[in-house]
C-alpha cells in the first residue's frame, strides 16, 4: 500500500501556507468587488480600489498580502486509515521552520507568551496550531491554512451569556464586539461567530467559521437568517472601509455551532481583516497535491 512520505507532506504544507499568505481567495475577491460596486462613499470606494489592486498584485508577484504573517494555524481533516505513519507535529514544525529560515522568508511572529523568547522560525510550543478532524472514508488529507495576525486577532472576543439572553443576546454581543474593534482590524472584516460548546470549542468554532466561504450560508435556516441579519446590521455601523465610513464594514458573517451545556450560552467572535487569508489543499497517499479554493 502506498504511504504518504513526510517529505511529500512537508511540500504540501509549505505550498498551502505560502498560498494563504499570497493569494486572495475567490470568495473574498468577489466580495470586495461587489462592495466596490455598491459603495456610495467616494473615499471608501477609493480604498476598495486600492485594496483590490494590492490583493491582485500580491497574487501575481507571489508576495505576502500583509507583512504580519501571523500565527500559523491549520485545520486538518482525514480518515483514520489514511496511510501516513509519521508525526504530523514534526512535519508541520519542520515545514514552517524551513520556510521561515530561507525557503520563503517571513517575519518571525511567534514568541513564548511570558518570556517572549523568539525561535525566529514561526514555531513555538504547540505552534503551528493544528486542529484535527476525522472523517470516515476520505482517501486524502485536507489541509486548510489560516494565518492569524495580531491586527485583527487582538479584537477577538468571548463570553458566556445566560441562556435567557437567547438570540437577541447573541446579536448584541456580535455587534458590540465589532463596534468595539472599530477601524483597528482593517475593515472590511470577515466575522466568524462560534456559539455553544465549552470554552475551547466555542473559540475554535469562531475561527473555523471565518474559514468558510463568505458566499456560503450555514445550512441551518435559522442560522443562515441570523448571518444575514448580522451582516446587514454591521454594515449599518458606518465604520466603513479602513474606518472612513460608508456602506461596507463587513464582507461576511459566518456562524458555526456546537451543543452546549444547559446553564450557559457561550459565544465567541473571531475578527479577520479584509484579505480573509486562507488556503486549502488535498494531499493524496502517492504525494499528489491538489490546490483548491476555500
Amino acid at each position: 500500500m502506498t504511504e504518504l512520505t513526510k517529505d511529500d507532506l512537508k511540500k504540501a504544507i509549505k505550498a498551502v501556507w505560502i498560498r494563504s499568505l499570497t493569494e486572495i481567495q475567490p470568495d473574498i475577491l468577489a466580495g470586495l468587488e461587489h462592495a466596490r460596486e455598491v459603495e456610495t462613499n467616494p473615499r471608501a470606494k477609493n480604498y476598495l480600489d486600492i485594496i483590490i489592486e494590492n490583493a491582485r498584485t500580491a497574487t501575481k508577484n507571489h508576495s505576502v498580502i500583509c507583512q504580519d504573517t501571523g500565527v500559523p494555524t491549520f485545520f486538518i481533516k482525514t480518515s483514520l486509515g489514511f496511510p501516513y505513519r509519521g508525526s504530523l507535529r514534526e512535519a508541520f514544525d519542520e515545514a514552517l521552520h524551513e520556510l521561515t529560515m530561507g525557503e520563503f522568508p517571513m517575519r518571525p511572529m511567534v514568541v513564548d507568551p511570558l518570556t517572549r523568547e523568539d525561535r525566529c522560525d514561526n514555531t513555538g510550543n504547540n505552534v503551528p496550531l493544528l486542529h484535527y478532524e476525522l472523517e470516515e472514508g476520505m482517501d486524502h488529507m485536507e489541509i486548510t491554512a489560516m494565518p492569524k495576525g495580531a491586527g485583527s486577532g487582538y479584537w477577538g472576543t468571548l463570553t458566556f451569556l445566560p441562556p435567557s439572553e437567547g438570540v437577541e443576546g447573541v446579536k448584541r454581543f456580535v455587534v458590540d464586539s465589532v463596534l468595539r474593534a472599530g477601524s483597528n482590524p482593517c475593515p472590511p472584516l470577515i466575522v466568524g461567530v462560534g456559539i455553544g460548546g465549552p470554552l475551547e470549542e466555542v473559540a475554535r468554532l469562531a475561527t473555523a467559521a471565518s474559514c468558510r466561504p463568505i458566499d456560503r450560508r450555514n445550512p441551518r435556516e435559522d442560522l443562515a437568517k441570523l448571518e444575514e441579519e448580522l451582516f446587514e446590521a454591521l454594515n449599518m455601523s458606518n465604520i466603513g472601509v479602513m474606518g472612513v465610513g460608508g456602506d461596507t464594514t463587513v464582507l461576511g458573517v459566518n456562524i458555526e455551532t456546537s451543543g452546549s451545556h444547559k446553564p450557559w450560552l457561550p459565544i465567541a467572535v473571531n475578527v479577520n481583516c479584509w484579505p480573509g487569508r486562507k488556503a486549502r489543499c488535498l494531499v493524496y497517499a502517492d504525494g499528489r497535491v491538489e490546490q483548491v479554493s476555500c
